[in-house]
């Protein structure tokens, strides 16, 4: 390895830190492009570097041996690796330097292999772009600070909500597997509704039932509902109420198996109700055995198109028509339907209704049948006619709905609901090594019409990761998360209104003010509630405004005159989207503009406004800001959070002057590397055909 020991630059009166640069040769594909020699030298010159040195491969093992040593002999308080994509060795490089006593967030990977080398070849341009990307991170280096380690205990037990068959299934699993489980159910009976468990479902049901009343590790709650949930992942406080009595638990995981209902018949359309009725009132018809019908009309997917297959009705129909059938010979027994949504288990069921005469009927959805006084008219789309049957009892399959509760509990749960008012599992995909687990699990029809088969199936897969959640002793999060300082909070409660992770709070305090509190085993560290912190109470370690504000000017600094009038833009992308964009069009070999200096981003939730503006006032002639596309944002939903800021800050830009077209905002995915170049390109060619001055840019006639 070749190195040198830089003459040290004190800034200060403050200790200076004592920064090491490496600049990796990659086995000459960096080496062979641009002198890595003189980029060492212009590293080495760089205020607070004691230290410079290439090296062909500081990713074997035996660079790694010789980035500890340089560690322990040069002291380094801050390490940067310049090479390829951080992506690919930023986790290997900083274990090592934890190895060698410095902490992992002290160490920086700059690219300057796929955003110098391969974007742009050899070259003067291509060698400042990459001394520039080298000076951005010692400066980023310079200002950043270790992230803290928290930790919380797990609770070594669950709580089950709810106890349809998933939810018995998954509170049997656990508690056989030594887990103590609260099992809660709002109904005075465990089992969840008693409609959509036919056959061998009703039976296991009914097992699972008095299985779960004698278990000796299983406690059940009848006639009682969860009313306040609060803690953190692993370690829940629950109180829930039964008999005008309030009961606080403490358990590690929460799982939700409410369930769903059946809909009520629709009030604002006839019917009589002594005729018309849902599956789950012609059950109880049938269990009374006194059913006089003989004309009895089962229509299916009643519900309108837009509203999701049930999954559970036509089974229940068949069912349904075959006892009818077995008890009344004589009755006349009509299926409508539009398609018929079957698993394999039913078959014979299928057989068995159409041996004993159920008659079969496919109807289209527009016109619906409709039910009049004595008959139901339905169109033949076969003959075209319209067809008439005479009915004494009609049965209609409504769509299964969330029980009336799941809104309330939802909220207590920080769960989110789709349109339907199901809840949604949040699944977010983030940073790695911080896949963290809530702790809270949604199962069967709670989460989504759901047939029995499958809700079985749920509750098996879910207990395994319940179980492997609860296996930990402590949840360790190193990762950086956000942190308020009390001494400036005002108790705004814009951070909690932003997060996505619902990990602050606003916590009431001595004197008037109620000041924000952050839950760090819930904080995922995207930086929204930095960026609207109005009074900049609130910090993130690794991407905090004096390391991102320090990168920008060093991206803007005054350099050579070579290059000097190429357009300057300041491009502040998500690492998920345009920065890995940005990695793959270099290594695809794209063309990018030379004067676009990238700064990586955790989120595009991160982009704040007076960044922006820092950079137009440092002589950045654009800015580009690059996202995920909508839906893909690792974070939840910072890209939009992001594009709603960048069309208020355009709108403010041109009140005062500034031409809006200096700022773009991209949506771009993290393997299109070629749509990355064109956008930059073009952008860069449309800041091009402004003039500019140091605020103002108009349009060149």
């Amino acid at each position: 390895m070749n190195e040198h020991t830089a003459p040290h630059h004190p800034t200060s009166d403050t200790p200076s830190l004592r920064v090491g640069v490496i600049i990796c040769e990659c086995g000459g594909k960096i080496s062979q492009v641009f002198d890595t020699e003189l980029l060492r030298q212009q590293a080495a010159a760089l205020p607070e570097v004691v230290y410079a040195a290439r090296d062909a491969y500081p990713c074997s093992k035996d660079g790694q041996a010789r980035l500890r040593q340089a560690i322990a002999e040069q002291r380094l308080d801050r390490v940067l690796i310049a090479g390829c994509a951080p992506r690919l060795v930023e986790k290997l490089f900083r274990r090592t330097a934890q190895s060698a006593g410095l902490d992992g967030g002290y160490l920086e990977v700059t690219n300057i292999r796929e955003q110098c080398a391969y974007a742009h070849g050899d070259g003067p341009l291509a060698l400042q772009k990459a001394a520039d990307l080298i000076e951005m991170g010692v400066a980023r280096l310079g200002a950043t600070m270790s992230p803290t380690t928290h930790t919380g205990r797990v609770v070594k037990s669950a709580m089950v909500i709810g106890s349809d068959l998933s939810g018995l299934t998954m509170a049997l699993s656990l508690a056989d597997n030594h887990v103590p489980v609260t099992l809660v159910e709002r109904a005075d009976t465990l089992g969840g509704l008693p409609y959509g468990r036919a056959g061998s479902a009703q039976e296991l049901t009914a097992e699972r039932i008095q299985a779960a009343s004698r278990h000796p590790r299983l406690t059940t709650m009848l006639g009682a509902h969860v009313t306040q949930v609060t803690g953190h992942p692993g370690d829940y406080e629950v109180q829930v109420a039964q008999n005008g009595r309030t009961t606080t638990f403490a358990v590690g995981a929460i799982i939700v198996a409410t369930g769903a209902r059946q809909q009520e018949l629709d009030v604002n359309r006839w019917h009589d109700r002594s005729r018309v009725m849902t599956q789950a009132k012609f059950e109880q018809e049938l269990d009374t055995g006194k059913l006089l019908a003989r004309d009895i009309v089962m229509i299916l997917c009643e519900q309108p198109a837009e509203q999701r297959c049930s999954r559970v009705c036509c089974a229940d129909a068949i069912r349904q028509a075959v006892r009818v059938k077995q008890s009344l010979p004589d009755a006349n027994v009509t299926i409508l339907f539009r398609a018929l949504c079957l698993g394999n288990e039913h078959i014979d069921e299928l057989q068995e209704a159409v041996r004993l005469g159920v008659t079969f009927f496919r109807y289209r959805q527009d016109p619906r049948p409709q039910i009049g006084d004595k008959t139901i008219d339905v169109h033949d789309p076969l003959t075209g006619e319209p067809l008439r049957l005479p009915y004494d009892c009609a049965v209609m399959a409504t769509s299964l709905v969330p029980e009336d509760h799941a809104a309330q509990l939802a909220a207590l749960l920080r769960l989110p609901q789709d349109e339907a008012g199901f809840m949604i599992e949040p699944r977010i995909r983030l940073r790695p090594g911080r896949y963290t687990d809530d702790g809270v699990y949604v199962l069967g029809g709670a989460h989504q019409p759901t047939t029995p088969a499958e809700a079985l199936f749920q509750a098996y897969m879910a207990s395994t990761r319940v179980m492997r959640f609860l296996s930990q002793d402590l949840i360790q999060v190193q990762t950086p998360v956000a942190q308020i300082d009390s001494k400036l909070c005002t108790g705004c409660g814009n951070c909690v209104q932003v997060c996505p992770m619902a990990a602050v709070a606003l916590e009431k305090q001595d004197g008037v003010l109620s000041l924000s509190e952050i839950d760090p085993l819930r904080c995922t560290g995207c930086g929204n509630c930095v960026v609207v912190c109005p009074v900049k109470a609130i910090t993130l370690p690794g991407w905090d405004d004096a390391e991102i504000l320090a990168q920008i000017s060093a991206a803007l600094r005054p350099r050579h005159a070579e290059g000097a009038t190429a357009t300057k833009v300041v491009a502040l992308a998500c690492e998920w989207s345009a920065y890995a964009a940005a990695d793959m069009a270099g290594a695809q070999r794209f063309p990018s503009p030379h004067g676009v200096r990238i700064i990586r981003m955790n989120c595009s939730a991160r982009f704040d406004p007076y960044h922006i503006l820092w950079a137009f006032v440092n002589g950045a002639d654009g800015v580009f800001l690059g996202a995920c596309p909508p839906g893909e944002c690792h974070y939840g939903f910072g890209n939009l959070y992001a594009q709603e800021r960048v069309e208020v800050l355009k709108k403010l830009l041109a009140e005062r002057g500034i031409d809006p077209r200096r700022l773009r905002l991209e949506f771009i995915s993290g393997d299109d590397g070629k749509q990355f170049a064109k956008i930059m390109t073009s952008f860069v060619n449309e800041l091009g055909t402004l003039v500019a001055d140091p605020w103002r840019l108009t349009v060149r006639h």
